[in-house]
């Protein structure tokens, strides 16, 4: 019959990345059946952490921490040795580490790991959003954009929703074509921070050509015929007034530049 093991998981947050590493380890004992994994989290004063030690020197337990306070540490440190008990301390040595070859102090900030995951869930869930809203395919929930982003064929309508989608923002983009309205619900939605993107006429016509050449289209074509960009232009100018937007001329300007643009109207 196998010796009954106990580990206390002791964490100033939740607890996640030490769980983590000891599920890995346990995973190279197999044949081991009797383990007790029990877990602390959000220990943030001396009291409960003193309280902890003691109850693994009552179960003779192994302690595994994720505490990112040296103070900390440095007790639980000292109470082991003291006490005899097994104490694996996950952060401060790697810690120290990174210091001492990069020379930057840690922010000793708990939670950071959970923090780094919510931004990328929230980045996740942005860029889910701003592909289902690509293009004015879908408009049933656009009053949950951060941003709307309207404009006329080939002004960089998609990248630059993408390219803030990947910041977290939620973006949904409409193109601007006059024999297709744009649905009531999209007027209705007065909170929505509304950005237009146009650009010269002759410069739209010289991408739009180059696009057609590279579809393989012989010959003069609708899509970049210059009266019929000027007259896709004058509608968008209609519709950017009627939905106030801030007007940003994409003309020779990188997705970089625009997007920055548009964060300082988000950021507000």
């Amino acid at each position: 019959m196998s010796k009954q093991l106990t580990i206390f998981i002791v964490s100033d947050s939740l607890g996640e990345t030490a769980q983590r590493m000891t599920h890995a380890v346990m995973g190279q004992f197999p044949n081991l059946e009797q383990i007790e994994i029990k877990k602390f989290p959000f220990i943030n004063n001396e009291e409960d952490l003193y309280r902890i030690l003691e109850l693994a020197v009552t179960k003779g337990a192994i302690v595994v921490t994720t505490i990112v306070s040296r103070h900390y540490n440095n007790m639980g440190k000292a109470y082991a040795v003291e006490h005899g008990i097994p104490y694996v301390d996950y952060m401060s040595e790697l810690m120290g580490f990174v210091q001492e070859k990069t020379g930057i102090a840690p922010t000793s900030e708990t939670g950071m790991i959970r923090k780094m995951d919510d931004d990328y869930f929230k980045r996740i869930e942005a860029i889910e959003y701003s592909v289902k809203y690509d293009d004015g395919k879908h408009f049933t929930d656009i009053g949950e954009a951060d941003a709307l982003i309207l404009g006329v064929s080939r002004t960089s309508k998609t990248p630059l929703s993408m390219y803030l989608a990947n910041k977290g923002y939620k973006v949904a983009n409409i193109p601007l074509v006059p024999e297709v309205k744009i649905p009531d619900e999209v007027f209705k939605q007065k909170h929505l921070k509304v950005f237009g993107l146009t650009a010269s006429p002759q410069y739209i016509m010289n991408i739009r050509t180059e696009r057609v050449k590279v579809l393989g289209i012989s010959g003069k074509a609708y899509y970049n015929d210059l009266a019929r960009i000027k007259q896709e232009l004058a509608y968008a100018e209609e519709i950017f007034d009627r939905l106030n937007a801030i007007v940003i001329n994409t003309e020779y300007r990188s997705i970089e530049e625009s997007a920055f643009y548009i964060e300082k109207y988000l950021q507000k």
